[in-house]
This record gives C-alpha cells, sequence and structure tokens, in this order.
C-alpha cells in the first residue's frame, strides 16, 4: 500500500513539473515573438525605430572583404553604443534570407556605387525592389576613392512617408575612421517621425516614435525645441493598406515643448482646418524637415487651366503670419488717428521683396537663423497669396496663385474712370467758381445762364454712376464663369472705393448750396441799392 501511494505521489510530482515546463516554454516562445506582435500593439513611443543599413562599395574603394566585414561591425557598435534601444538592428523572428530584414549590409544591387548612383535613385527604385519592408528606416550609403581618403554619401528613405532624402556628403581621410563617418553621416541624414494626437486650434500635441527610449548620446535621434515638422496622411483601404499618401502643403508644426511620451507644436499654416477633424482610415504623422540646399526657386503658376505668366509680381519675406500682420496694421491706424498725420502706414515687417521674372520665378536664399518665413504674393496693390515656406528643404517648389487678368483689367478701367472723374470735378469746380464772380460783377444774366446750363444738363454723378456699373457688372459675370470668388470680392471692392469717390464729389447739393448762396448775395446788393 505504501509502495502504491508513493508510485502515486512520483506521478502527480511529474505531472505538476511538466506544466511548468510547458508554462516556461510558453512564455519563452511568446517573449520571442514580441518584436512583430506586442511592439506593433505599443505606443508610438514605446516602438523603436527599426533600421536597414546598406553600403555600397565602389569597385576600387581598396577595401577587400574582411576589411568590410570589420567596417559594419564598428559601425553596428557605435549604433548600439551612441543610440542604444531607440534603433533597432535585429529582430528575434526575422531569418537571414530575408530581403528586407533589419541590420546592417552590403549593397550589391545599385548600378553605381557611388554619389551619382545615389543621386539617380528614385523612391520607386526602393519601393519595387522592397514591396515589404520589416525596417521603418532604410539608410543608403555609398563610399568612393577621393584622392588619398574617402567620400562618403549617403541617402535617407523614410517607409511611412515613402520620400528618399537629398543627398549627404562626408569626408575622411582615414580608414580607419570610416565608420564613424558613416554614422556620423546617419546621424545627419535621421528624421524623426511623429504622430498627431491632438489638434486644439493653433496648438498640437504629437508623439514621437520611440521618444521612451533615451538614446546614451543626447546629440543622436534626440528632438529640440524649434524643430520643423511637415505633416502627412496616410490613406488606408479596409484591410489597413497604405493606398496613397500625401504630404500636406504649406503647413509646419514647429516644436515648442517636450516630455517623455508628448511634445507640443505650434501650427503654421496657409490652409485653414487642415489639421482638425476626424478622419477614417487616415493615419496623420509628420517627418523632421530641415533646410539641406542653399536657395530654393519659387515657381508662380496659374490655377486651373490658365496659361497665364505671371511675371513683374511681387513676393515679399516676412517672419509675421497674417494675424501678426493684421494686429500691427490695426495697431498703426490707431496710433496714426491719434496722431491725425498724413502719413501713410509703413510695412516695417517686410524683411525683402523680389519681383518675378519673365517665366513668374523668384529665388529664396536659405537662412539658417530664421528657416520658417511668410510669403505675401502680391499682384499689384491685390494679395493672392500668403503662405509658411522653409527655403532649402528642397530645390524647386511651385505655388498656384488664382487668375487675376480680370481684376487686373478692372484695375486698369476703373484708373481711367478715376483720372475721367477728377476732371470732371475740376471742370465743375471752376464752372461754380466762374459763376461766383459773375455774381460779384453784377453779371446776372450770365449767373442764370451758367445756373441754368448745370442744371440743364445731365448729372455728372449718374453719368459716372452708369459707367461705373458696366465696368463692374461685365468683370463679375467674367469672374463668376471662371467660378473666382476672390476675383468677385476683390472687385466689389474696387468698384465699392470708386462709387465712394462719385458719391462724395458729385454730389448734387453742390449746386443746391451755390444757388443759395447766389440768392443771398442778390438780396444783399438789392438791400445797398436802396441805401
Amino acid at each position: 500500500m505504501r509502495v502504491f501511494d508513493g508510485y502515486k505521489f512520483c506521478l502527480i510530482a511529474s505531472l505538476i513539473w511538466g506544466l511548468v515546463l510547458f508554462s516556461e516554454s510558453v512564455a519563452i516562445a511568446q517573449s520571442e515573438q514580441t518584436p512583430t506582435s506586442a511592439i506593433e500593439s505599443r505606443h508610438i513611443s514605446l516602438r523603436p525605430y527599426r533600421i536597414r543599413i546598406e553600403i555600397a562599395y565602389a569597385p576600387d574603394t581598396r577595401l577587400n572583404s574582411k576589411s568590410r566585414r570589420q567596417l559594419e561591425q564598428q559601425l553596428q557598435q557605435i549604433i548600439e553604443r551612441s543610440v542604444g534601444e531607440k534603433w533597432t538592428l535585429s529582430e528575434a523572428e526575422q531569418q537571414q534570407s530575408d530581403a528586407a530584414a533589419v541590420g546592417i549590409y552590403e549593397n550589391d544591387w545599385l548600378p553605381l556605387a557611388s554619389s551619382e548612383g545615389l543621386t539617380r535613385l528614385q523612391s520607386e527604385d526602393i519601393l519595387k525592389r522592397y514591396p515589404q519592408q520589416a525596417f521603418e528606416k532604410l539608410f543608403l550609403m555609398a563610399i568612393e576613392p577621393q584622392g588619398i581618403g574617402y567620400l562618403v554619401t549617403g541617402r535617407e528613405f523614410d517607409v511611412l512617408s515613402q520620400r528618399l532624402c537629398p543627398l549627404e556628403k562626408q569626408e575622411t581621410f582615414e580608414k580607419a575612421f570610416l565608420a564613424d563617418t558613416i554614422f556620423n553621416s546617419i546621424r545627419d541624414l535621421f528624421s524623426s517621425i511623429i504622430t498627431i494626437e491632438n489638434v486644439n486650434e493653433e496648438l498640437v500635441t504629437v508623439s514621437e516614435q520611440g521618444s521612451q527610449y533615451l538614446a546614451p548620446d543626447p546629440t543622436v535621434s534626440t528632438l529640440e525645441t524649434g524643430f520643423y515638422f511637415q505633416p502627412f496622411l496616410r490613406y488606408l483601404n479596409r484591410d489597413r493598406e497604405v493606398k496613397n499618401i500625401q504630404f500636406i502643403p504649406w503647413t509646419y508644426l514647429i516644436l515648442e515643448d517636450i516630455n517623455r511620451k508628448y511634445a507640443t507644436c505650434s501650427l503654421a499654416s496657409g490652409l485653414r482646418g487642415i489639421l482638425s477633424g476626424s478622419r477614417r482610415r487616415v493615419e496623420t504623422f509628420a517627418l523632421h524637415v530641415r533646410p539641406k540646399y542653399s536657395q530654393t526657386k519659387l515657381s508662380l503658376i496659374p490655377r486651373g487651366t490658365s496659361t497665364q505668366t505671371y511675371a513683374g509680381m511681387r513676393v515679399q519675406i516676412s517672419l509675421l503670419n497674417p494675424q501678426e500682420v493684421r494686429q500691427r496694421q490695426i495697431e498703426a491706424k490707431k496710433q496714426k488717428e491719434k496722431k491725425k498725420a498724413a502719413k501713410p502706414i509703413v510695412q516695417d515687417y517686410i524683411l525683402s521683396e523680389y519681383l518675378t521674372n519673365r517665366s513668374g520665378t523668384v529665388t529664396l536664399p536659405t537662412d539658417p537663423q530664421h528657416p520658417l518665413i511668410w510669403l505675401y504674393v502680391r499682384s499689384g496693390t491685390a494679395l493672392v497669396a500668403n503662405v509658411p515656406y522653409i527655403p532649402g528643404i528642397a530645390p524647386e517648389v511651385t505655388i498656384q496663385v488664382p487668375d487675376d487678368r480680370i481684376r487686373l483689367s478692372v484695375e486698369g478701367e476703373l484708373a481711367v474712370l478715376n483720372g475721367e472723374l477728377i476732371e470732371a470735378v475740376a471742370s465743375l469746380s471752376m464752372e461754380m467758381s466762374r459763376i461766383r464772380n459773375w455774381a460779384k460783377n453784377n453779371e446776372w444774366k450770365k449767373v442764370d445762364e451758367g445756373i441754368r446750363k448745370l442744371e440743364g444738363g445731365i448729372s455728372p454723378k449718374q453719368i459716372y454712376q452708369d459707367k461705373l456699373s458696366v465696368i463692374r457688372v461685365s468683370a463679375i459675370e467674367a469672374a463668376q464663369k471662371q467660378n473666382n470668388r476672390a476675383a468677385q470680392s476683390r472687385i466689389a471692392s474696387l468698384c465699392r472705393d470708386t462709387e465712394d469717390r462719385i458719391d462724395r464729389f458729385l454730389d448734387p447739393s453742390g449746386i443746391i448750396d451755390l444757388k443759395t448762396e447766389i440768392q443771398d448775395l442778390k438780396q444783399l446788393q438789392r438791400q445797398d441799392a436802396r441805401r
């Protein structure tokens, strides 16, 4: 009986021990799956960047296979030592044969292993090469000999935005410093990704990917106040697959405050309400941008199907947004009314002004002290566009402006009409002055004839009001055919100003006042004659 009890006890103990071992094996298996399943479900601030680095060696680089392996090992050690857990260069689940795996590899598919080959590369080439990506950042590096040293060039491809950044070049004269030079180039190429959590008017709450992993080297992959980000939208289908990616034009986020999980940005945009509102199956991210070129060529192109060239348009540069400019103008107007001075309001917010050439282009220089500027595009006196921009983030950029030919035509016609109005007012004043002189000289027949002539003719006010109506109606109809609401508003404003001048200077009450003045003068002369 005791033998049977001992056998039963051993059987139960073995079953319990087996369950313990099985639970541990399940836990180990689950821990090995965290890079793909658990990490993807985390908040973006807890998801490290998955990095893939490919190094292309020129044929005459003077680096054998052993030197290349050592270089890649040194580069991985530098990244682990400087960036830490914020960048992932290896995953437990990836296979060695996975062509899109994270890590450091030798590039063997670039047609030219040089800066020229990287310059010719397009985003479509990378997407065709890697239709499915296990990485989020791809750094393509090229090493080629330059004199006694080496030239290291690189470009970053961001998977979320599918954007290929401009070329980065660095030099070194020692083979021992190649790994450090490559890392410095990657550090300069790296652009952080943030996701937009909340929008409250002009304040935006964001969160950076991997922000809760602190880098050992604070100069690497660390956000700083004053950084600029350009938002973009990722449109998904029902299967959560990306069907389109769109960068939001003329819109930037400026980093104002940072903590471990969230950050606060101010919004500068030439569009209204572009980030507010909820969108189904749309992801909103932003990519860190900074000037890479010394200047940017800005081209003004017509909106719609017009072939108009915008030569001679003014492009004004300012650091103030339209709200700040409007506030300054209001304050200047108040000061002018207090002092009652006739001096015009000075546009002291304009830093510089450019005039477009025959093809409608200007060149905007990069200013490291003030990267973000506001562009005020004016056609004559009318403001046709005002948008923020960072010169240097792209070699060329275009901005669509409305067709302004109708308004310019109205301005010309009103200028002619205002000239005729001035002549009419001057002629009327001369006639009234002549009648007064006749009255003082007792030439009453001429006085009566002059007054009858003023009263009998067509009212000058009615003449110029009819001319103005013809200009206004024809221009507004032309703007309505183009569905150009901005032109309609400007035409109405211009015509309103001219109408006020007509009412002011051609008011019929002036003739009535003259007749009253003449009657008073007649009575005075009669009284003097009786005495």
